[in-house]
């Protein structure tokens, strides 16, 4: 096996580079690759109308002026830039521009001076906001959907710079007197693609994987998760067919109309470095040569105060994808710059937290509700997941509540980020749609960690373990 090391050279560049180090206990061998991995700027595509980073000013006035068509306009320009080619390979297979990203682990290793054990992706993991919402709720997810959250080079450089997962620097920061981590460059973008993997050896017995397709929400204070969709498509790892936006309602069995390519997936083919982490963390039997397929994403961008928020997910019908997206914005696709299966996905945004939007501060939870949730990570959260008091929105003098997964908001969400230095394992609470504002009295006595849970879930503290443990 190879070790790949983080160095930062001229310019802030962040640079992969590979050393002898021996293989984990478990594993097959790998095969000889000698790639280099550089984590990738996000490209100009020349994408008419497209900037990035955009002014916030100019953000700011799509916000002001409900203008969704530039916002939809711009979320559809960031999913180009994510999954461009970035004319780098591992083993053969090509990397998109977001899978040559680190992860905050490796971050945070580079920050400890232990070298970086990657070869090629990202290792996949369980989703952290599901322990965050199912240990609240008592609930279970029931589904095996595994993560990869990384960062942008400059939002990398941001937490080396700053050392922010070092519990340390948070310390420091109480001592001070601090209420906030210092803000994420404008350039700065934070990643959670989900994946679901293809197991060659089981799949059902048409020779097809088969998996929960979205539909659309339910209208009801609810958990809806995947086993309750009731709507199912088919992939075909062989890529021998020519589904065109057919769903199995009630997941009878595979239909032409109802198989998909593996090809209509961003997806990649395991290696033994992956297949020995995510048995690890999963408890499954992949095996080289599975398949992880891309069903999700959400990705921030900090060109405003608070954040871009858009997510993605794939759909069987991109052109008219379910709520919470919509035929509008998938028709704002820039379909001739969307690489390979990336026009597969549909998206939803949330740049502001409800309708008309609020101001930073003194405003308040009224309008209309700003609904932005991904199926694949949300939609499976119950009313027990939102232990706060504020998941509300007032319209026309009516509550309505928002404490359930298909009635969250990004941003809503994200706001709530901050640090418990004294009880680092206790957060605040999640919330669905809601106008939440940045002096919120839930924020007394923590730091705010500029919406950016990945920083509140990777602070390292094992070296205070028991010092934090006699404090809570």
């Amino acid at each position: 096996m190879k070790l790949i090391h983080l160095g930062i050279i001229a310019l802030g560049v962040l640079v992969l580079c590979c050393s002898p180090q021996k293989e984990p206990v478990g594993t097959k061998k790998l095969a000889e690759i000698t790639d280099d991995v550089t984590p990738a700027p996000f490209p100009d595509l020349g994408i008419p109308n497209f900037q990035f980073p955009t002014d916030s000013n100019t953000i700011n006035n799509w916000v002001a002026a409900e203008d969704v068509n530039s916002i939809y306009s711009h979320g559809w320009g960031i999913w180009a830039g994510l999954t461009a080619p970035s004319g780098q390979s591992i083993g053969g297979q090509e990397l998109l521009v977001f899978e040559t990203w680190l992860t905050p682990a490796e971050i945070l290793d580079s920050m400890k001076s232990v070298p970086v054990k990657r070869i090629g992706r990202a290792n996949l993991n369980k989703p952290k906001q599901f322990g965050h919402a199912f240990n609240k709720s008592g609930e279970e997810p029931d589904t095996k959907i595994a993560e990869s959250v990384s960062y942008s080079p400059a939002a990398t450089k941001y937490a080396l710079d700053n050392k922010i997962f070092l519990y340390s620097t948070f310390e420091k920061y109480a001592a001070e007197g601090r209420t906030s981590i210092p803000d994420f460059p404008a350039n700065a973008i934070t990643i959670k693609p989900v994946f679901k993997v293809i197991s060659k050896s089981k799949l059902d017995p048409s020779g097809y994987y088969s998996m929960p397709s979205w539909v659309g929400p339910i209208d009801s204070l609810a958990a809806f998760p995947e086993n309750k969709w009731n709507a199912c498509i088919y992939v075909d790892v062989t890529n021998s067919s020519s589904a065109n936006g057919g769903v199995d309602i009630g997941c009878y069995g595979p239909t032409p109309e109802t198989t998909y390519n593996l090809s209509d997936f961003i997806h990649y083919e395991l290696i033994a470095e992956d297949v020995a982490y995510y048995n690890q963390e999963f408890g499954l039997g992949a095996e080289v040569g599975d398949y992880a397929i891309l069903v999700g994403m959400h990705v921030a961008t900090r060109e405003t105060k608070r954040w871009t928020w858009q997510s993605f997910w794939w759909s069987a019908n991109p052109d008219s994808p379910a709520s919470p997206s919509s035929p509008q914005i998938a028709s704002l696709r820039p379909i001739e710059y969307l690489n390979g299966a990336a026009s597969h996905y549909a998206m939803t945004s949330a740049y502001y937290m409800v309708s008309p939007p609020q101001p930073y501060t003194g405003g308040q939870s009224v309008g209309d509700t700003l609904i932005a949730f991904n199926p694949y990570l949300e939609a499976g959260f119950g009313p027990g997941v939102f232990t706060g008091s504020d998941s509300y929105v007032v319209k026309n003098g009516i509550q309505i509540s928002t404490a359930a997964g298909v009635r969250t908001n990004c941003m809503s969400c994200h706001v709530y980020a901050a640090y418990n230095v004294k009880k680092p394992s206790e957060t605040p609470p999640y919330s669905g749609d809601a106008y939440v504002s940045l002096d919120d009295p839930v924020f007394n006595g923590l730091i705010k960690a500029d919406f950016a849970w990945s920083v509140v879930d990777n602070v390292d503290t094992t070296a205070i373990a028991s010092m934090i443990s006699q404090t809570e």
